[in-house]
């Protein structure tokens, strides 16, 4: 914790230039799991340098960033076949 503290500036500067600017509104939700995920994470206690760590960070960083906008697409997805289905049955 102490050394994404440390280094947190630095982190967050680097990680705003991995996601889309229409999501940039979700940057500090991302930025924010990330670091929580980073800190309990048993892999993060390895990184003894500031190289490997702030390395590790940016991975994690663009997994939950893709993750989270894929979950994003999924739910703005109309199923228009189904619009009209649903639409059909409920005239009859």
């Amino acid at each position: 914790m102490a050394s994404i503290g440390r280094l947190y500036d630095k982190l967050r500067e680097q990680c705003r230039d991995h996601i889309p600017a229409h999501y940039m509104s979700l940057f500090d939700d991302i930025f924010h799991d990330t670091i929580l995920f980073v800190i309990h994470n048993n892999a993060s206690v390895n990184k003894t340098t500031d190289a490997l760590l702030i390395k590790h960070f940016n991975y994690r960083f663009r997994m939950i960033a893709f993750q989270t906008i894929k979950d994003i697409q999924q739910l703005k997805e109309n199923r228009y076949a189904d619009n009209k289905q649903d639409k059909e049955t409920t005239e009859e």
